[in-house]
């Protein structure tokens, strides 16, 4: 049932339903969908990707991100975000000898705002390059395919803003270690100015929440191709909304799968042996502590 307000002084009537409604006014009624700037497609080819990794410290895992991308993907451009650890210096030469770039922040921020200055980076980095998608990317989170290609093809299906999946271990409908963004909608709704104020507040993020819901506004401007791709793709719970699936996360964390390892279903061991059979000389040791002596960081 319809609610209905009048404001007779304005001369403006306001119905008001579960779904779209029209604003009636003294001089004729708009749709207030309407008043939302949509673009129809996001990407007319596939898109351009550029992929950031969020660290502090973790040398190893960084050197394997490193190899895994001149081995899987080299057509993708891959900038690593330091969150101020003593480490710098060692990453950024790491980073030269494969080519990629390197960024750092200027003092160390705690564990989740460290993680959210990479997504921050990431996509000003990203417009910096003209890239159509940033793929953010944490250090433990290690892929071991072309994973470009199908982000590309869901990304031409969907025209969606955002690329993630869910995890049914922690009951986590958003997941934070792997996300992809359109760079030019994100920026176009002035989502790194959210991130910024985020990064700037003194209370700790719930950071996969926090992105979440970003994710979630910019999916209320999606195009009529995103919604006829929703309604093709049937309803999705509540809590798994604002975002284009990605099957190539799978939906749990804590599970294993061969296109990636992850801390929450891989040991220190098996990031080792993966480093041991591509010729990078480290102990196990080095990878059962991220941070390298450095007490808690991102």
């Amino acid at each position: 049932m319809a609610l209905h307000f009048a404001f007779s002084r304005l001369g403006v009537s306001l119905s008001m339903t579960s779904g779209d409604f029209r604003i009636m006014t003294s001089s004729g009624s708009y749709r207030v969908s309407e008043v939302l700037e949509r673009t129809e497609v996001l990407f007319s080819k596939p898109p351009s990707i550029g992929v950031v990794i969020g660290t502090f410290a973790a040398v190893p895992y960084i050197h394997l991100h490193l190899e895994a991308r001149q081995r899987f993907y080299p057509d993708i451009p891959l900038l690593v975000h330091d969150d101020a650890s003593a480490r710098w210096e060692e990453l950024a030469r790491l980073c030269e000898a494969y080519g990629c770039e390197f960024e750092r922040n200027e003092t160390r921020q705690p564990p989740c705002i460290g993680d959210v200055s990479a997504f921050l980076g990431g996509l000003l980095w990203g417009d910096r390059n003209g890239f159509d998608l940033v793929v953010k990317m944490s250090r433990r989170f290690l892929p071991l395919e072309d994973w470009g290609v199908g982000l590309r093809s869901l990304a031409l299906d969907s025209q969606y803003a955002t690329y993630c999946s869910h995890t049914e271990s922690f009951g986590f409908g958003f997941r934070s270690e792997c996300v992809a963004m359109a760079v030019q909608e994100w920026l176009r709704h002035r989502s790194h100015h959210e991130l910024a104020i985020i990064a700037l507040t003194p209370e700790m993020p719930f950071v996969e929440a926090a992105v979440h819901n970003i994710a979630r506004r910019l999916a209320t401007f999606r195009s009529g191709h995103a919604i006829r791709w929703d309604e093709e793709h049937g309803p999705r719970p509540k809590d798994r909304d604002g975002f284009a699936p990605w099957p190539f996360m799978g939906t749990d964390r804590c599970r294993r799968y061969p296109q990636f390892l992850w801390h929450d279903s891989a040991t220190a061991e098996d990031y080792h042996q993966l480093a041991l059979s591509w010729g990078l000389d480290y102990r196990c040791e080095d990878f059962a502590d991220p941070n390298q002596g450095a007490g808690n960081g991102m």
